[in-house]
């Protein structure tokens, strides 16, 4: 589960593999959603994947955005929390001072698509700060920060302090979480233990649904997108391909990381519910050191999604308790009408007592 390289937009599918390597090694290839979309005629979205395949490896990916819609109230409240204007100024987008007044730039700690991470200090206090440079020219950065404010406020959303720009890019100041990625967590851990396991998707879920009712799909959940403060809190960031939803909207196009995108996704017609099944895949990462499918090419992959079923029988699955496996099985069904709801997953995660002596540990969660 080692750290990308550059990305890069891929076209020709290549695999290379290596010769004695840990279970948790990825194995480097360039999958594009972009090309899959445009040859099956899915959607009109651009979207742009790097991602890692191969069998007995974790896959992992950066995705580029598409046009986010807009959404109506579901229930009280629902999506009328925020809109752009009601924040402070610092936050507002055309804000014509030069980031360099007021912060200093420090190393690159993150690259992307459409521009870099950079650390850096502001001026006055001394704090330290994310600096996410997007280069102009993309509708989707409008978007990304109009999503950002909209959900501002909840503890587990990266928080975003201020906007700038110049001729040639915009500069989101975000909040530093100096526990780094989930990912690079994941690699140091390895299989995570089951009270360990159940805590990250607690607490990944509790932001998650704030997004949803705030009338938010994130599209894109996986370890890449997961920051950990210096005490462990999950923080959820980059709403690039976030849409916005409205009561009973269907969305479309092939969006999202292959490896964790949900099988109705693949046919074009798919809701809230695509988080619950990535947020599935990541908790089968979790608990195995794996993804639960593989494939050599992009087709190979999203037919193992489609048509594979999760075996919890034998090898490594002997030492996950029935209620995990339960719980993964519920969140990564096909059936999107059974798949299992926020509310079952926070009550199946919840810890409500101390494990007893003569009790199996992993019981006590899930």
């Amino acid at each position: 589960m080692e750290n990308l390289g550059k990305k890069r937009k891929g076209v020709d599918i290549s695999v290379t593999c290596q010769k004695d390597v840990s279970p948790f090694t990825v194995f480097r290839s360039h999958l594009s959603l972009e090309d899959y979309s445009r040859r099956k005629k899915k959607s009109r979205e651009i979207v742009v994947e790097d991602a890692n395949c191969c069998r007995k490896s974790v896959i992992t990916g950066v995705v580029t955005a598409p046009p986010c819609g807009s959404a109506r109230s579901r229930s009280p409240g629902r999506g009328l929390k925020r809109k752009i204007g009601c924040l402070d100024s610092a936050t507002r987008l055309g804000r014509k001072k030069k980031i360099e007044q007021d912060y200093e730039m420090g190393e690159v700690i993150g690259k992307g698509k459409f521009g870099s991470v950079l650390l850096c200090r502001r001026k006055l206090s001394g704090e330290k700060h994310a600096c996410k440079t997007l280069r102009k020219g993309e509708e989707i950065i409008h978007r990304e920060v109009e999503i950002m404010q909209h959900l501002s406020g909840h503890p587990g959303v990266v928080t975003l302090k201020a906007v700038y720009e110049d001729a040639e890019s915009f500069y989101l100041v975000m909040e530093l979480c100096s526990g780094g990625r989930l990912l690079d967590q994941m690699a140091r851990v390895g299989r995570y233990p089951e009270q360990q396991a159940a805590n990250v998707i607690k607490d990944l879920m509790l932001v998650i649904r704030y997004c949803h009712e705030m009338g938010v799909v994130h599209r894109d959940v996986k370890p890449e997108n997961v920051l950990l403060t210096t005490s462990g809190q999950v923080k959820v960031s980059d709403f690039g391909l976030a849409m916005r939803i409205s009561d009973g909207q269907s969305l479309t196009g092939v969006v999202g990381t292959p490896a964790y995108v949900a099988p109705e996704v693949l046919l074009g017609d798919y809701n809230e519910k695509v988080d619950i099944w990535s947020a599935g895949v990541l908790l089968h990462a979790l608990l195995m050191g794996l993804l639960p499918f593989q494939g050599d090419s992009l087709e190979s992959l999203f037919s193992a999604i489609k048509e594979e079923n999760l075996d919890f029988n034998g090898g490594a699955w002997e030492s996950v308790s029935h209620p995990a496996c339960d719980l993964l099985s519920h969140m990564m069904t096909r059936d999107v009408s059974a798949r299992a709801s926020m509310d079952f997953i926070l009550h199946r995660t919840h810890i409500e007592e101390p494990c007893k002596t003569n009790q199996k540990q992993a019981d006590c969660y899930y």
